[in-house]
């Protein structure tokens, strides 16, 4: 079986919770050694979630209370047989554990820091503390989620794991700079900007034309129709999205409405932006008589985008997914067989993203002690009783 990317390549996993644990779940199925390292004085907090079980897949798992001198000196010799270290601690805190940047690399010259944190690691708000969910509304993102002349979306929890796909591709990318140079790197990742990048448009709307963007629910700036629409059953639905003219007489070719394919309002985009209302209740009628895989079906026949709008329940038993093998069976720590969700790319060839059970806390302490480090076992043992190995 050929290797996979990362092979080779030592990651010691310093984060917690989502975004950090994330990132470094992708390195370990590109076929990275991800260690992660935890400590029973301050758990991961999302220990006690089945999401645990996700993020963390495919890692080696060991415990090390850093904030001893002993813990310190340990992680340090870790450190310096690893290629990449990732943490997600708020600003000062990595510095005042005694692993800075400056620490680090003078064990280790070529290792590449990645460093997350809610605002990065300069200006006026990076002492701040900020989860995700908040973020998403620090940075506006939530304020321009949701539907017209309705209270902005709450929650949500989309920034980390969008946070944690970027921290992956930021760190391949470092190490093909350390391919090409020899040179590590340290990397200082903020969560806002991340969260911004993604809303460009809101952005420019606002310097380009002094408008503050509102929520639009499931409508399109440019096109039309473009939504969701209700289908036969209770909270049954299609999305349909039409992007150009030829898409549009089809659709009303096939709800067998040709005299909105005449009417000169609809001819455009911009006319059927201005009655989408009108519209939708017109392919509401249609969609209604239909379920909502038959509406997709008929819809993509005639050229149509769409696709159902499928709750959690549905999405774990739809076929493709089931086909593809995106779920994979694992036993985890409760002794129980699930289907975890998988990752969404395969490699060329018959090799697959590497995907293990996720590990419990000390579970690789032998291997990284003794394997890696050199440790003889009454020495580990001596430091499990004192509480340095905990």
């Amino acid at each position: 079986m050929s290797e996979l990317p990362l092979d080779g390549i030592r990651v010691v996993d310093l984060s917690w919770i989502i975004a950090g644990p994330t990132a470094t779940r992708i390195l370990a199925a590109m076929g990275a050694e991800v260690i992660k390292v935890g400590s029973a004085r301050r758990p991961d907090p999302s220990t006690r979630g089945p999401a645990f079980q996700v993020y963390n897949q495919s890692k080696l798992y060991c415990a090390l209370n850093i904030s001893t001198p002993k813990g310190l000196e340990l992680a340090k010799q870790l450190l310096a047989v690893s290629d990449v270290v990732i943490e997600n601690f708020a600003v000062g805190v990595i510095e005042r554990l005694g692993l800075s940047y400056e620490v680090i690399s003078a064990k280790r010259p070529d290792i590449i820091m990645v460093s997350s944190s809610g605002t990065g690691h300069s200006g006026p708000h990076k002492d701040y503390v900020a989860y995700g969910s908040l973020l998403q509304h620090y940075t506006g993102w939530n304020s321009i989620s949701g539907y017209p002349h309705s209270e902005p979306v709450r929650g949500g929890l989309w920034a980390d794991p969008w946070v944690g796909m970027e921290l992956a591709m930021v760190t391949v990318a470092a190490l093909n700079g350390r391919a090409v140079t020899g040179r590590g790197q340290y990397i200082d990742f903020s969560m806002a900007e991340a969260l911004t990048a993604s809303i460009p448009e809101a952005i420019l709307d606002y310097q380009m034309n002094h408008r503050v963007r509102e929520p639009m629910g499931n409508r399109d700036d440019w096109y039309a129709p473009h939504g969701l629409y209700h289908c036969a059953g209770e909270d049954r639905w299609v999305a349909i999205a039409v992007t150009n003219d030829e898409e549009w007489n089809s659709l009303c070719r096939l709800i067998q409405r040709l005299d909105l394919a005449a009417d000169p309002r609809f001819v455009n985009a911009e006319g059927r932006r201005k009655y989408h209302d009108q519209l939708d209740v017109a392919i509401t009628e249609w969609t209604i008589r239909h379920q909502d895989h038959e509406a997709m079906r008929l819809l993509q026949e005639a050229g149509v985008s769409s696709g159902p709008s499928l709750d959690i329940s549905r999405v774990f038993n739809e076929p493709q997914l089931r086909d593809v093998g995106y779920f994979t069976r694992l036993e985890t720590s409760d002794g129980e067989l699930r289907d975890l969700p998988g990752l969404p790319w395969r490699f060329e060839g018959e090799q697959k993203p590497l995907l293990t059970e996720a590990p419990v806390l000390g579970q690789h302490n032998a291997y990284v002690y003794q394997e890696l480090l050199g440790l003889s076992e009454p020495e580990v043992n001596r430091l499990v009783e004192e509480q340095i190995i905990y």
